[in-house]
């Protein structure tokens, strides 16, 4: 995968920022879209330092972050009822969905969704 559009999966940007080699190979010239909730999940764990945010405020920076539109929450609903989705999986899936990029993750969860272009990364 190389210059292409994908979404990013929070828990392949956790791995990413762990130092995870294939995370890392991964994501390399690609652009990179992220739906609003991982940018909270990201964002908002308690034990993380300041020199953290910084790091990921700046990686985020150079993503590009698709909001809580009402396409987003109409296919997020409608995953979350059929396939009993947790709602962050419900509207990272449907942000990837909406957009017609891959969704690149280390969840197998997404497997599941036969509408989603699911790719998913070994540890």
């Amino acid at each position: 995968m190389n210059g292409n559009n994908i979404v990013a999966d929070t828990s392949l940007l956790i791995n990413f920022f762990n130092g995870n080699g294939p995370a890392k190979k991964i994501l390399q010239g690609q652009q990179i879209w992220i739906s609003a909730i991982t940018e909270i999940e990201l964002l908002s764990h308690p034990k993380l330092k300041s020199e953290e945010v910084k790091l990921i405020n700046s990686f985020l920076n150079e993503c590009l972050v698709l909001d809580l539109t009402k396409p987003v929450k109409q296919i997020a609903i409608k995953l979350r009822r059929k396939k009993m989705l947790k709602l962050p999986d419900a509207i990272i899936a449907a942000t990837s969905i909406h957009l017609g990029f891959p969704l690149i993750t280390m969840d197998s969860d997404f497997i599941k969704i036969k509408q989603l272009n699911a790719v998913i990364l070994e540890v």
